[in-house]
């Protein structure tokens, strides 16, 4: 099962991303973009996805988010055990969520967003048109990424071959100082905008054109601090 299956059930009809839609990419090519999107889990010894009592399957976006939760987690439940989480891709969460499910019908999932994105994600959804708390809400419930607007296209050259990449991400400074480089001598201005991971799919899913085909969103979490991560929690 992939993400496009798991987001579109949460699409709100008519919501719309960056311009007209069309039809566009096909599900294994939305899928595709966010395999590279990393999270951490919280796992058993062996390895195995661990649910947790009350949480279900979590989805940390940042080793801070895991380190904070695993903090106030001990604090809570009483439990001074180690709090062991693993490196795993996004689509990898959902498609094991879908399939734990299947098995018990009451389970659930949740996502625990980078703390050091959330005032910069509240502060976009606010020039979006989102009200203050509601915007507080959504950033401490759910990962947002960040896109350009209108998308920065950048041409790439290696081995003699060009490529170009629409580039988004979960943290803010990566995409701010982009935007800042985009709008040295631009005549309209770039803004940031922050978009949940429901309305990313729909854009893929709806949006023709290059830009979509393009569009890549930067990992979150890289291997090497995952496994740092990892191992640190042991």
């Amino acid at each position: 099962m992939t993400i496009r299956s798991f987001a579109t059930a949460f699409l709100l009809a008519g919501s719309t991303l960056l311009g007209s839609v069309a039809s566009a990419l096909e599900p294994d090519a939305v899928d595709a973009k966010f395999q590279a999107v990393t999270v951490l889990t919280p796992v058993t010894e062996s390895g195995e996805l661990q649910p947790l009592k009350q949480a279900g399957l979590v989805a940390f976006f940042s080793t801070l988010a895991a380190d904070l939760f695993a903090e106030q987690w001990r604090k809570r439940t009483g439990d001074n055990g180690e709090f062991r989480v693993a490196p795993l891709a996004l689509t990898q969460f959902e498609a094991a969520f879908l399939a734990a499910r299947e098995a018990d019908p009451n389970l659930t999932k949740s996502y625990v967003p980078d703390p050091a994105q959330i005032p910069a994600v509240v502060g976009l959804q606010m020039q979006q048109g989102v009200e203050l708390e509601q915007a507080r809400s959504l950033a401490q419930q759910k990962p947002f990424v960040l896109c350009p607007d209108p998308l920065v296209r950048i041409t790439q050259t290696a081995d003699g071959n060009t490529s170009t990449i629409v580039p988004c991400a979960f943290t803010f400074t990566s995409m701010a100082l982009l935007v800042n480089r985009s709008n040295q001598g631009a005549q309209s201005p770039t803004v940031l905008k922050a978009y949940s991971l429901e309305e990313m799919v729909q854009f893929l899913t709806e949006q023709s054109g290059e830009d979509a085909r393009n569009l890549t969103i930067a990992s979150p979490i890289d291997q090497p601090a995952a496994q740092a991560a990892s191992d640190s929690s042991d």
